[in-house]
């Protein structure tokens, strides 16, 4: 059997918490994330909701097929195949961990924008924990 690492935990992310929780409890703010069944993303409350099934979470899994940079080459990415196809991830954490042809998988739970986005759409997947080969 294949053994993962953990590359990153939002749970971890302290500064991320923090960020997204100022600006998404900012009632001036479009931006940041909605409060789901009254639950302010990053808090206690709100990971026991990703364990418990209240909040939804899901888990893909794949091989990693590229390692880059997109933007204007500043912004850390991976993208993963599996049977469902391609899809394209922030890179968090460990960078080191992400090596092309390396099992991941991902826990994620979808969250709603307070205001949807032209070019995001209406929801986004706020990645829990990232998990890569060792």
């Amino acid at each position: 059997m294949t053994e993962l690492i953990s590359a990153y935990k939002f749970q971890e992310d302290k500064e991320a918490i923090k960020r997204l929780q100022e600006v998404s409890s900012d009632p001036k703010s479009d931006y940041g994330l909605k409060t789901e069944n009254g639950l302010l993303i990053g808090t206690k409350e709100w990971f026991r909701a990703t364990e418990d099934g209240r909040l939804s979470k899901e888990t893909i899994r794949g091989t990693i097929s590229k390692v880059y940079m997109s933007g204007h080459n500043d912004w850390p990415e991976f993208e993963m195949e599996n049977e469902s196809g391609k899809s394209t991830w922030t890179r968090e954490g460990n960078d080191k961990l992400y090596q092309v042809d390396k099992l991941v998988e991902i826990d994620y739970v979808i969250q709603k924008y307070k205001r949807p986005w032209d070019m995001l759409g209406p929801t986004t997947k706020k990645v829990i924990e990232i998990r890569i080969e060792k």
